[in-house]
């Protein structure tokens, strides 16, 4: 059963000294695993940097390798360890049940554990001692298939404490940094805004109908398909708090929120 679900950035300044101030993230994620010591068996993560292709995939392996997919960072970053076990067990549990489901997946141990996961893994459960699944976002498979699979994980029989994490910018303009530019679109800003508001509101009518404008100048990370995850997982009526929202470069926003079904 899912006990909790959570939104969270997941940038490698989380984990290395660029001189950006991620005070209020670090704090904001560092409290999800405080509130929920000993509750919680197992992590099922969604990231945007595992994508796969005409079927979601989960990683079973039973230790899972940390994969360091971000390039050009000092060394220190590189010798950040965070390598918690897995649970094949769990892995196959939600296979069946998704295949029950009609949702296309299957099980994988050619991935492990990228930064999309570990970077805020690494704050909310520091010990690295809970075992977690990582899942892919399938582009091809579009939204509906993410708000399914979310929503099986949410009436399904599993046994097991679980988080339930997706994470990602809600704004992801890296290409304006890499060009040397610190101006983000307005019309980003007002997605990032109808964003927020919506989760104030416990609603994801706003998102889903955000103008197409707003969507496309903030490029979400992953083209939102973890949020869409996270809509299935939660349902139509629940309540959101947003413990931190931040910027880095002014490019790209770092936004963690925790949600509860109502």
């Amino acid at each position: 059963m899912i006990e909790a679900v959570a939104f969270v950035p997941n940038s490698p300044t989380l984990i290395g000294n660029l001189g950006i101030d991620h005070s209020k993230t670090v704090t904001a994620l560092q409290s999800i695993g405080e509130s929920l010591a000993d509750k919680i068996d197992a992590v099922v993560v969604m990231t945007p940097h595992f994508q796969t292709f005409g079927s979601f995939q989960l990683v079973s392996s039973n230790k899972l390798k940390q994969i360091y997919d971000f390039y050009g960072f000092p060394k220190e970053f590189y010798n950040v360890r965070y390598e918690p076990p897995g649970d094949p067990d769990l892995a196959g549990q939600i296979v069946s049940l998704a295949e029950n489901a009609e949702i296309p997946i299957s099980q994988t141990t050619d991935w492990g554990l990228d930064h999309g996961a570990w970077s805020p893994l690494f704050h909310i459960f520091r010990g690295s001692n809970v075992p977690v699944v990582p899942v892919s976002i399938s582009p091809d498979l579009g939204k509906g298939a993410h708000r399914s699979l979310g929503a099986m994980m949410r009436s399904s029989s599993i046994s097991k404490r679980l988080l339930l994490i997706s994470s990602g910018s809600l704004i992801h303009r890296l290409d304006l940094f890499q060009a040397g530019s610190k101006s983000l679109p307005p019309e980003a800003g007002e997605y990032l805004n109808l964003c927020l508001t919506s989760f104030q509101r416990g609603s994801w009518d706003a998102i889903r109908n955000a103008p197409k404008e707003f969507f496309n100048a903030a490029a979400p990370e992953g083209y939102n398909l973890p949020l869409n995850f996270i809509e299935g997982a939660v349902g139509e009526r629940f309540r959101a708090t947003v413990m931190s929202n931040e910027m880095e470069f002014n490019v790209a926003s770092m936004t963690t929120v925790v949600f509860n079904s109502l």
